[in-house]
């Protein structure tokens, strides 16, 4: 799925190991660049998908399809309870985590002591992540599982949620706590469920929820799979896709819907990797494929052969899917690749202008008077360390203009705190209207037995439309900071083009000749990374707010809430020691009566403990502004200081080559000069890879493995 960026990744990786130990490359600027910083963001880039599905839509076999192994149960009766992960390991092994119990336990081997295996594995998972035991979901907070799997090598990791509209949902945990943290959304389908009328309003309330919980434009991370075409016929799926296109018009302008067999992908995956045997397939009536050779005829069983795995794969289409899914990931962490690539780029061109340069000064200095031209180097050190200390003054007080503010202008935090101010009293009307709009609809069917059931019900839709709100709030704020951001950038960027422009005419005055492009006063870098923690910080803040909106709602209902006394002669009689019971419950008698009032009254609570929310809000996104911009400050410092130390040290050099006589002169320049062919020659071969790399060589081998991509 990640074949290309793995490949690429792995290139550069090697390269810069090679670069460090080569007497060509000056060490100096390696050390003296953004390199290692970048490396670490690379080495630790992330990608992490979670799957979505209505309980027995087949998302257990769809993620063995994925993995290529028989790992989650697929079994229709062990409806997934726990928030279960699928990373990388050489062993495999299971990590669980409590709710209750900061104790990790770590599972490596089965009950007879054995290491644990894909199908011991299974056995386990069976046993703590399902509903099949009823505590586990009040004991185990997740589960991950870790294991030898190839799609998962480049930090990959795979998230199986709890099954969405069942008895057994999780609501808080998949659409507040899981959903804001990953790279992409999977929601899987099935067929016969799109057009029900439930489904409908529930999944584009999870679609909504997931939209608003990225900050990726038009809900581009989000992906859609109708399972099963396999059972149901070309038209079935065709009338599924359009009532799923139906459902999520106006909220996806462009939905990424895929058309899937999920038992067929994994099976044919198996057999590729010989985990199954072609006898288990031939034996297996749900297996028929089109004839490769005639593909209006279908064949099955003994028909089937071992070469035909791929024919199964290219049938199931979860290659398409992949394929799919891996160039959004790529792209989203698109800028670590080319992070590292300018820096390489950087550093060897800077090793042939230093050279270059070096050259050129020596064979200059022969003619010159020693004195002389020691002190132009001086005077021009001088007025480089000037350029340096101006700069970075100036670009401070840029930065702590532009997110303080001052006399003049508006800080960020009054741009945000205004921003989210007026939104929130659009939400809070809003609120007002969806509560009364709901409650007039449902006290129609209240009685005396179903009255609390219903205002719960009412109050859960509440709570849900109120995090979606908030979340869309928090969202376009955090789109407004990243245009900040950005911008600044891009101020920064201008004020370093126009050093540059200084230190050129500096060296010109001084030495008669400007040093060519030594060291890299270029922010370009910065705008992956700071893009990356904005969104990073999106999603830990989402999470709080959507938290610290559930409890609001569960103040307001509880709030409406009392505490009635037990009846019985028991509870009478252990009343008269102070022991009596009671439970909570609401006034049934009064409460027929008293709803509209109560109504009123949470739709008071909600709304005074929203406008309590201006300042919660908007605190952690002005914090994590100035986190930034204190971060981009830091790294232009550095950029700055480290394009200095590179230009000082070339003049400390060429001060050191005046000491030596004309054979050690015109001896260092050739030697010089075959390091710039060394260089040259560096450059050159990573510019071919690189090609090669973008070019896709990758697609050629995938195409190799499965006709799918034919």
């Amino acid at each position: 799925m990640l074949e290309r960026y793995a490949e690429t990744k792995k290139y550069l990786l090697n390269l810069i190991k090679e670069l460090e130990k080569s007497k060509y490359v000056d060490p100096y600027i390696i050390g003296n660049s953004m390199l290692s910083e970048e490396v670490i963001r690379l080495e630790k880039g992330d990608f992490k998908i979670a799957l979505v599905a209505p309980f027995s839509a087949g998302k257990s076999t769809f993620i063995n399809s994925i993995i290529g192994k028989d790992l989650l149960s697929m079994d229709i009766r062990a409806e997934t309870s726990v928030i279960t992960k699928i990373s990388y390991s050489k062993d495999i092994k299971i990590e669980i985590t409590y709710l209750q119990n900061p104790k990790v336990d770590i599972l490596e081997t089965d009950e007879c002591g054995e290491l644990l295996t894909y199908q011991s594995c299974k056995e386990v998972l069976k046993k703590i992540t399902t509903v099949r035991d009823e505590t586990n979901e009040e004991r185990i907070k997740q589960v991950v599982v870790y294991c030898p799997l190839d799609i998962c090598k480049d930090n990959v990791e795979i998230i199986d949620t709890p099954g969405l509209f069942s008895r057994h949902e999780k609501h808080e945990a998949i659409t507040n706590n899981i959903i804001p943290q990953v790279n992409a959304v999977i929601f899987m389908i099935d067929p016969d469920s799109v057009g029900e009328e439930h489904f409908t309003d529930k999944i584009r309330n999870y679609v909504q929820s997931a939209k608003s919980s990225s900050l990726e434009e038009d809900g581009r991370h989000i992906f859609f799979v109708i399972n099963k075409i396999d059972v149901f016929d070309v038209e079935d799926i065709q009338k599924a896709r359009h009532e799923l296109e139906e459902v999520l018009s106006g909220i996806i302008t462009r939905p990424n819907i895929h058309e899937v067999s999920a038992y067929f992908g994994m099976k044919g995956k198996q057999l590729l990797t010989k985990d199954l045997e072609i006898a288990d397939i031939q034996k297996d009536r749900k297996i028929k494929i089109p004839d490769p050779a005639d593909p209006e005829y279908t064949i099955a069983g003994k028909q089937i052969l071992e070469q035909n795995a791929s024919d199964i794969i290219h049938f199931s289409k979860i290659k398409e899917l992949e394929k799919s899914l891996g160039e959004y990931l790529q792209s989203k962490n698109k800028y670590l690749i080319t992070d590292v690539m300018s820096t390489i780029r950087n550093i060897l061109s800077d090793t042939i202008n230093k050279l270059k340069f070096e050259i050129k000064e020596m064979q200059s200095m022969i003619k010159e008077n020693n004195t002389v031209y020691i002190e132009k180097i001086d005077k021009l050190r001088g007025e480089i360390d000037s350029l340096k200390e101006t700069t970075l003054k100036s670009i401070q007080s840029l930065v702590s203009k532009r997110i303080l503010g001052g006399i003049s202008g508006h800080s960020l935090q009054d741009e945000i705190s205004d921003e989210i101010g007026g939104q929130l009293v659009d939400i809070t009307k809003d609120i007002e209207r969806e509560l009364f709009k709901r409650w007039s609809k449902a006290k129609q069917k209240i009685d005396r037995y179903n009255a609390e059931e219903i205002v719960q019900s009412v109050i859960l839709d509440a709570e849900e439309y109120l995090v979606l709100k908030v979340k869309e709030m928090v969202r376009q704020s955090f789109l407004a900071v990243k245009t900040i951001i950005a911008t600044l950038i891009g101020d920064i960027q201008q004020q370093l083009d126009n050093v540059t422009e200084k230190l050129e005419e500096a060296e010109i005055k001084n030495l008669g000749s400007k040093m060519n492009r030594i060291g890299n006063l270029n922010v370009d870098s910065l705008v992956g990374a700071s893009m990356n923690k904005i969104e990073r910080q999106f999603s830990e803040i989402l999470v709080s707010v959507a938290k610290d909106c559930q409890e609001k709602v569960q103040s307001a209902y509880e709030s409406s809430i009392s505490m009635e006394k037990v009846g019985g002669a028991w509870n009478w009689l252990k009343g008269l020691f102070g022991a009596e019971d009671y439970e909570e419950k609401f006034d049934l008698y009064r409460f027929k009566r008293e709803l509209d009032g109560l109504i009123d009254e949470l739709t008071e609570i909600m709304k005074n403990k929203l406008s309590e929310s201006e300042v919660s809000i908007a605190e952690p996104i002005v914090d994590m502004s100035k986190e930034i911009a204190k971060d981009i400050s830091s790294d232009v410092s550095k950029i700055i200081t480290n394009v200095v130390k590179i230009k000082q040290t070339v003049l400390v050099n060429l001060k050191k080559e005046m000491d030596k006589n004309e054979d050690e002169k015109e001896e260092s320049v050739a030697q010089k000069q075959k390091n710039i062919v060394k260089v040259s020659e560096i450059s050159h071969r990573f510019e071919s890879r690189v090609k090669q790399l973008a070019e896709g060589d990758m697609e050629h081998e995938l195409s190799v493995q499965s006709p799918v991509y034919q």
